[in-house]
């Protein structure tokens, strides 16, 4: 079954037409109920999300002119869909009173509108009407008042006092010469005699120790340089000891950054599959780009292990999102020709594998396997 969810035609915001292609059963007395792809949670009314079942109660289908069937829905069923991630897929089922039933994935147009989105517009003559700031009037400039002219007082004469009395000058005798003066060439004569004796000194000090160190006895002097030549060869060959410890912590260190250059395993590989939390990651392969392949290993090690909440939804997840080999290998687990008892697929269910195929041809109408399984299926 075709499933689609479009606008109406007057654009009415929260509200949408769903058509209905191939279904088979009853057009009145209906039950609908709506499945999300990222957690399986249920739609219930008030636009809330649970993992307990529910089912919408329609009265009646109408015909349309292309051979479908249409019906219109409105904010509680339209706004829910709208408000989850746009990667997120709707699977929806439909029953009858007499049993007949049918699922298909709901096609979301991209012209559907919450109805958050039909705020009205503000009017501008009503009490929301922005009132421009009043603007302030220019106070007149104030009359110049005439300048005062100050006229400059004039400039009093300097007075004129009496002239000082002349001072006679007063004639100083010259001052007796020093005595010390007289002094002057003793006392340098004294100093020089004084640094040619400290240079002799220091003469005679040099000389007797150079005799001292010649005449040292030449034996000990050759003691002297092997015991130094003999410590210069020991630290330049080293110990084998300490070369061993060295060679042990540069392996040590070796083996460190071997060990830190491996990294955590892969977000979507078997090996990271006790490593984190079922939802984180489920999440973390729904947003890698991982290839059918190597996807289809992870989801068969989880079945096995028994992490069915992880198998399924990885599953689910990558069937909706268009993957027609994981689709494919979904109807599979649940199609009495090729079922397998586990712990995670207990029984086979020819509905839901049919429905699985159904993908399948959705994403590859060419897939004859797909096709042949089916037909078989729905005899």
């Amino acid at each position: 079954m075709r499933v689609e969810l479009r606008p109406l035609e007057s654009g009415t915001p929260g509200e949408g037409r769903l058509l209905l292609k191939g279904w088979k059963g009853e057009t009145t007395s209906l039950q609908l109920s709506i499945q999300e792809s990222q957690d399986q949670q249920f739609l219930h009314p008030e636009k809330t999300w649970s993992t307990k079942a529910h089912s919408f109660e329609l009265a009646s289908l109408e015909e349309t002119d292309d051979q479908r069937l249409q019906v219109v829905l409105d904010s509680t069923i339209i706004d829910p869909l709208l408000e989850l991630p746009g990667s997120t897929q709707y699977l929806l089922a439909l029953q009858d009173t007499q049993g007949t039933q049918a699922k298909g994935v709901i096609r979301l147009s991209r012209d559907l509108m919450p109805s958050s989105a039909a705020g009205s517009a503000p009017s501008a003559g009503g009490s929301s009407a922005l009132h421009s700031p009043p603007v302030a009037e220019k106070a007149p400039e104030p009359t110049p008042e005439p300048e005062l002219k100050v006229e400059p007082e004039p400039e009093a004469e300097p007075e004129v006092g009496p002239e000082p009395a002349q001072v006679p000058e007063v004639e100083v005798p010259p001052a007796p010469a020093s005595k010390a003066s007289k002094r002057g060439p003793w006392l340098f004569l004294l100093l020089g005699l004084l640094l040619l004796a400290a240079v002799a000194f220091g003469a005679w000090y040099w000389f007797s120790n150079n005799t001292g160190n010649a005449g040292a006895d030449p034996v000990e002097q050759e003691n002297v340089e092997e015991e130094e030549s003999e410590e210069d060869s020991n630290e330049a060959e080293g110990s084998p000891v300490e070369e061993d410890a060295d060679l042990r912590t540069e392996e040590a260190s070796e083996e460190e950054v071997a060990a830190s250059s491996a990294g955590p395993a892969p977000v979507c590989s078997i090996a990271a599959l006790e490593e984190q939390e079922e939802l984180a990651f489920v999440q973390g392969c729904s947003k890698a780009d991982v290839a059918p392949e190597a996807l289809l290993s992870v989801i068969e090690a989880a079945r096995d292990a028994e992490h069915c909440g992880i198998a399924r939804r990885l599953y689910a997840n990558r069937a909706i999102a268009g993957d027609a080999t994981i689709a494919l290998a979904y109807a599979r687990e649940y199609d009495p020709a090729y079922h397998q008892a586990s712990t995670c697929f207990t029984a086979a269910d020819a509905e839901t594998a049919s429905y699985w195929y159904q993908i399948v041809l959705d994403t590859d109408p060419d897939n004859s396997e797909a096709q042949a399984r089916f037909e078989e299926l729905g005899e």
